[in-house]
């Protein structure tokens, strides 16, 4: 049976397919539009490459498909979700429980669509409200009271009336979400944060994910389960899933998949560094795992909760590039998959990254995306020419270096940054290259920033699937408590933790695990503030709460967290639903001649270059450059002083010479 792992990117949407022993990629244009297109795309290439008649016929030989996506991050970014109203406690109108004015009004919420409700409001009080909100055009509402948590009998209150006047089955009722139930901390703020962003993403998402459920079922069908992507690093099922645990879920699988590199190639620390065609991503593996943090922002929105460390910069292969006061910049609008870079021959007239490559002489004309697509030199040239060279008065040459160089830059910054936020040196760390683009700029950014070696993928285009297809059935439940560990914690987090464990287990049952076969890991933590953690974390597999306390009391005692204060109790549970690993490369093909090819690397005179066909190369083949390797699933600059070695994984090692 295979298993099936589907990406979907902001211009390319990835596709990676296993049977354990064997593995097939593919790629795709994404379709914002409608996401299910793509979707679709991705399963009728598996069928054809896999000599299948029909999609359904495939099908029948899948038992999992798991998708991750852009999706959620996308709506946030672009500002087009819902529209989403609150109910708050009065007087927290516009802080949100925070200082200062929240940054999701104006953004995220209707204006004038923040009802402040008195202490223990009246149904009078409470429907007035409402219908300002419904005046105000809103879709969805959030209820998210001041200390609502552990306690929100006052916030269900607020909506049983709500519900009661409008009932789910009467057109024109909207949703009513609780901020307790969104994000069950006791941070006010950060409830309001994560309910309104749900809240706002949610009907896009769920109309991708319910459709190609639908699709899958109904036209073709299949039986299997269909997982998504969690910013956690593991999926779920669709029924078990909120729109904002899905945020960048995609790049976050990119991260899972350096980590196992990282061990794979015995390194303990790590950049992922990700570049697709709209942005770049760059995220640290630290001590062999992804860096968590707790605190900061979400997509430009604050919060208390912990989530990957992961940053991003507005650069990728479809960035425009212009003149601006003397100087090329690039971003943040980008050409997309449709009509995309000039070069790909849709109409589109703007200069970007990826003409500037062609252009440079890094890219195959007739071998883009494996021969899928023919890109025209000449429609780069010209699209350089008038929005760059010309302004600059330059050649078209230099202009495209310039573009080059101003990725680059933006790149080593972003990672620069991501460095020192975690900890790492440039000079101890290598520089893990994935994504469409990301080869492109490995050597480049790695010899700017003085890092000591570059890893590019094979898998590289597809990386983000890799790091799902290698991600298990992940749940997560929260309980924000406020006490100190004495010697009264264990009874009085009894209940907690036996409703946690259960409602745990009835998840897994409901989607088909058995929670003897889940792993289950217990955490506290202890701070004065909940900007300022310590963790405690047990693994634990008794099915009683006093062995699970029990064990919990030894850590925290070892921890020196006894007396201290409590801030919350978490639970997560993770099911292993079948990965495959990476082995090293034992098949070798016939090697090809180099070819020649014209490329710029420096200014100065056009100079040829060694060519090398990516497919023809075998393990222990090394190149020195300056010199070009194209492939369909690997393209990659060798910059003078730096050579590429095949390593026994079939992976590009990048070292200065």
């Amino acid at each position: 049976m295979f298993t099936m792992d589907i990406d979907t990117g902001g211009t390319m949407t990835d596709a990676l397919v296993s049977d354990g022993a064997s593995r097939h990629a593919f790629k795709v244009d994404t379709t914002p539009h409608d996401y299910t297109v793509s979707f679709l795309a991705c399963l009728q290439e598996a069928a054809r490459a896999l000599e299948y008649p029909s999609v359904e016929a495939f099908l029948r030989k899948v038992g999992l498909i798991r998708w991750s996506s852009t999706i959620t991050t996308n709506v946030l970014g672009e500002r087009r979700g819902s529209k989403v109203g609150l109910l708050v406690s009065r007087g927290q109108e516009e802080s949100l429980y925070g200082k200062g004015r929240s940054p999701v009004l104006g953004e995220l919420v209707v204006d004038g669509a923040v009802i402040g409700l008195p202490k223990n409001p009246s149904p009078a009080d409470v429907l007035g409200g409402v219908k300002q909100l419904l005046e105000a055009g809103v879709r969805r509402i959030c209820v998210c009271l001041e200390n609502a948590f552990p306690d929100n009998s006052a916030e269900r209150a607020i909506k049983a009336a709500i519900e009661d006047q409008y009932p789910d089955h009467i057109i024109g009722a909207v949703p009513v979400l609780l901020g307790s139930e969104m994000a069950p901390l006791r941070h006010d703020q950060t409830r309001v944060h994560y309910s309104v962003m749900n809240a706002y993403t949610h009907t896009q998402l769920a109309n991708s994910l319910f459709k190609a459920e639908d699709l899958l079922r109904d036209e073709h069908g299949w039986s299997g389960a269909l997982l998504i992507g969690h910013t956690s690093g593991g999926v779920a099922r669709i029924g078990k899933t909120k729109a904002v645990d899905t945020i960048e879920s995609g790049p976050v699988f990119g991260t899972f998949g350096g980590a196992y590199m990282a061990g794979l190639y015995g390194f303990r620390n790590a950049v992922c560094f990700d570049v697709g065609g709209t942005t770049t991503k760059a995220s640290i593996v630290r001590d062999g795992a992804p860096v968590f943090q707790r605190g900061g922002e979400l997509m430009e929105v604050p919060v208390q909760t912990s989530f990957a460390m992961l940053r991003s910069a507005v650069v990728g292969g479809g960035s425009i590039a212009r003149v601006e006061n003397g100087s090329v910049t690039l971003g943040p609008e980008s050409m997309g998959a449709a009509p995309g870079p000039a070069c790909y021959g849709l109409g589109g007239d703007e200069s970007t990254l990826t003409d500037a490559l062609l252009v440079l002489g890094y890219l195959d004309p007739a071998n883009f995306l494996g021969g899928r697509r023919a890109l025209k030199v000449d429609l780069a040239r010209a699209a350089i020419e008038k929005n760059v060279a010309k302004p600059l008065g330059v050649s078209v040459d230099v202009a495209a270096l310039s573009i080059r160089d101003e990725a680059v830059a933006m790149m080593g910054e972003l990672i620069a940054n991501i460095l020192k936020e975690g900890g790492a040196r440039a000079a101890d760390t290598p520089l893990f290259a994935f994504g469409g683009n990301g080869p492109m700029f490995a050597a480049l950014v790695a010899d700017k920033l003085g890092m000591p070696s570059a890893l590019a993928f094979d898998l590289g285009p597809v990386f983000s699937a890799f790091g799902s297809a290698i991600s298990d059935v992940v749940h997560g439940y929260e309980r924000g408590v406020e006490m100190k560990w004495d010697g009264h914690a264990v009874a009085a987090l009894t209940p907690a933790v036996t409703a946690m464990r259960t409602q745990a287990e009835r998840d897994l049952r409901g989607e088909g695990f058995d929670p003897a076969q889940a792993k289950f890991t217990w955490e506290a933590d202890f701070g004065a503030t909940e900007s300022d953690v310590t963790t405690v974390r047990v693994e634990s597999h008794a099915t009683d709460s006093p062995a699970v306390l029990g064990a919990l009391a030894e850590a925290v005692d070892r921890a020196g967290q006894v007396d201290k204060p409590m801030l919350a109790l978490r639970l997560s549970t993770r099911f292993v639903v079948g990965a495959y690993g990476v082995g090293k490369r034992t098949r070798r093909v016939a090697p090809g001649a180099p070819e020649q090819r014209e490329a710029r690397f420096i200014a100065g005179a056009r100079q040829s270059v060694k060519v090398y066909r990516w497919e023809s190369m075998n393990v222990g083949d090394m190149v020195d450059g300056p010199a070009v390797i194209n492939g369909a699933t690997l393209t990659c600059p060798v910059p003078a002083g730096w050579c590429l070695l095949v390593d026994e994984y079939g992976n590009a090692q990048l070292t200065r010479a």
